[in-house]
């Protein structure tokens, strides 16, 4: 396997040129490891964590090697030798991609970090490149910023692109993105499994309406599982992860079987809960409210009365 040579470059002061405590310098590469980990995981899957052992190409394009250090200035550039996604996981670029995040074949881990970082940076909530996990083992890294440093440079794949700062404004568009996230919750979708992607344990679920989920098993073995239902209708059981803007980010799979006969309203993906309209509470002249809408406003689903009925007929099943 093929090493790429990289450097992380930190911004620090005289005082820490060339000359970073032990403690620091441990604790920065101790944590960027895992950071990077997270990343890849999270452009190639769409989600940065999965249960059980990681999958063997995640332990081989992670294999982070540290190389030597050097200065520039007061700057101190820390040379890394890590592999290439393409030379790392050739498993993952033999079949159509699925997720739209799937890096170059060409880019190391730490360029996927980049990549991850400059969504986050930017605090784009409609970004695919981070998931709740993922930002919160960013904002692990925020103690290593002091006076003595305070930037650190990721190397990124397009090299006439600066390379990307990680600061302390980044740790706190983290912070900010995490609260801004909504809860998952507990879904149940039909519609036609349209694609499998047998290395990350993904397939795509493309509902009534044209729109395709994209959904994530729990366990790699239930993979071969789903061959018999492909190109069929299904029922997916699962938790709908969403971004910070409240749009679907993901479906992690619990159970998928056949959807015949499951009516269109579950081929809908519901809107987060946490997301409430803002209701204005008006009391009316004398004691009390004036109804009950004018006290708990007005219900934000826009479910027909036919869909109600529908679902309610289904869950008395």
């Amino acid at each position: 396997m093929q090493y790429e040579s990289q450097v992380l470059r930190l911004q620090t002061d005289a005082d820490y040129s060339k000359r970073l405590p032990l403690s620091l310098c441990g604790e920065l590469l101790r944590r960027l490891k895992p950071l990077m980990a997270y990343s890849v995981r999270m452009a190639v899957e769409g989600s940065s964590v999965g249960k059980g052992r990681s999958p063997s190409w995640l332990t081989a394009v992670s294999d982070i090697r540290f190389v030597d250090y050097a200065r520039d200035g007061d700057d101190t550039l820390i040379q890394l030798s890590l592999p290439a996604l393409g030379d790392g996981a050739p498993e993952l670029y033999e079949q159509t991609e699925l997720w739209p995040t799937t890096p170059s074949r060409l880019c190391t881990a730490a360029n996927v970090l980049a990549e991850a970082v400059a969504e986050i940076d930017v605090a784009n909530q409609d970004s695919l490149r981070y998931d709740r996990p993922l930002l919160r083992k960013l904002t692990g890294i925020e103690p290593v910023f002091s006076e003595h440093l305070r930037t650190i440079l990721l190397p990124v794949h397009d090299n006439g692109r600066p390379m990307q700062a990680v600061t302390s404004n980044t740790m706190s568009n983290a912070a900010l993105l995490v609260d801004r996230t909504p809860p998952p919750q507990e879904v149940r979708l039909v519609g036609q499994l349209d694609m499998i992607r047998r290395s990350t344990r993904s397939f795509g679920l493309q509902l009534d309406d044209g729109s395709e989920v994209h959904g994530v098993l729990e366990n790699s073995d239930e993979v071969e599982e789903l061959k018999q239902h492909f190109g069929g209708r299904v029922l997916v059981l699962g938790k709908a992860v969403y971004r910070p803007s409240g749009a679907l980010l993901r479906v992690d799979v619990h159970a998928i079987e056949r959807g015949e006969g499951q009516p269109g309203v579950f081929s809908k993906v519901p809107p987060p809960r946490s997301r409430r309209l803002t209701v204005k509470r008006d009391a009316v002249r004398g004691q009390g409210w004036a109804s009950f809408s004018s006290y708990f406003g007005k219900w934000p689903g826009d479910e027909t009365d036919e869909q109600w009925e529908e679902m309610l007929a289904e869950l008395q099943k």
